[in-house]
């Protein structure tokens, strides 16, 4: 879908020059100058290891004895972010966050949808509908849910007991979202399975009460299995995805932690990042 889309209109695909772990190498001839080229398909979305090469294939442009970049597509169908995007974002993220808490204001609903961004890639946390200073009691039915944290589904009250916390559950949410390229705690999209949010959560998070888990779609190496990958992620992410409140990680240490993966998304050649800023604009124009 994504070559007869992006590509077809302006190359005619010849054939299979090679493949190998991260994609395919096709011989294309341009439509309108009929030069070839080799058209190179990352099948695995829009990686740290993509990004790098289209960085330096761009810087070094032009050069008389280095292969020389064309042209550059993103499939918008298919894009996973970088950890190093990821990184980026979701430390200025969590910066928003630290100032709310500190003033002791819970944001109540943070979702994708509620991370805005500027033209120059600044972070903007929105929509403070629900937010509020944090008191003894609050309402347990807030924050959309798949990015709704454990202790608001406990609750069988018309107002529950709960923290700052909160915020930190959803933010873990939304970056393994972003690492995997899909919501993750939502029964559509984790192999068909009917279950409801919180089922998901207690058998992925906490396995030791369920003893089959390890057979279960949502098992942590099948639910996010890029995020299982990289071991200071991993802790990260367990450390915000933690069932029990008081041991999630503040806010202001989370963007310490974040700042120091990430690799500064200008850097990388403007055509992908584009890309990137009009899939969210997308995504959040569908929504609305």
């Amino acid at each position: 879908m994504y070559l007869e889309v992006q590509v077809r209109p302006k190359y005619r695909i010849d054939t299979v020059i090679g493949k190998g772990a991260y994609g395919t190498v096709y011989k294309v001839t341009c439509r309108t100058t009929g030069k070839e080229y080799a058209l190179k398909y990352h099948t695995q979305g829009v990686e740290d290891a993509t990004v790098r090469e289209i960085s330096c294939l761009a810087a070094l442009r032009g050069l008389p004895y280095v292969i020389d970049m064309h042209d550059c597509f993103v499939d918008n169908d298919k894009i996973y972010l970088p950890l190093s995007f990821v990184a980026h974002f979701s430390a200025q993220v969590a910066s928003a966050l630290s100032d709310m808490h500190i003033r002791n204001i819970v944001h109540r609903d943070l979702t994708p949808y509620n991370v805005l961004l500027t033209e120059d890639l600044t972070v903007k946390v929105a929509d403070m509908g629900l937010s509020r200073h944090s008191s003894k009691w609050m309402s347990p039915t807030v924050i959309t849910e798949p990015y709704r944290a454990p202790e608001l589904f406990r609750s069988k009250r018309k107002s529950a007991e709960y923290t700052c916390a909160i915020d930190m559950w959803s933010l873990g949410v939304m970056i393994v979202d972003a690492m995997e390229g899909r919501v993750m705690f939502c029964g559509r999209n984790i192999r068909r399975v009917n279950m409801s949010t919180y089922q998901i959560i207690t058998k992925t998070l906490c396995p030791q009460d369920h003893p089959s888990a390890s057979s279960t779609p949502c098992y942590p190496d099948i639910i996010m299995p890029k995020v299982m990958q990289c071991e200071l992620v991993r802790r990260i992410v367990f450390r915000l995805l933690n069932v029990r409140d008081t041991e999630r990680l503040l806010a202001r240490e989370l963007s310490r932690r974040l700042f120091q993966l990430v690799y500064h998304p200008l850097q990388v050649p403007y055509i992908l990042l584009l890309s990137l800023q009009r899939k969210q604009s997308s995504t959040h124009r569908r929504r609305r």
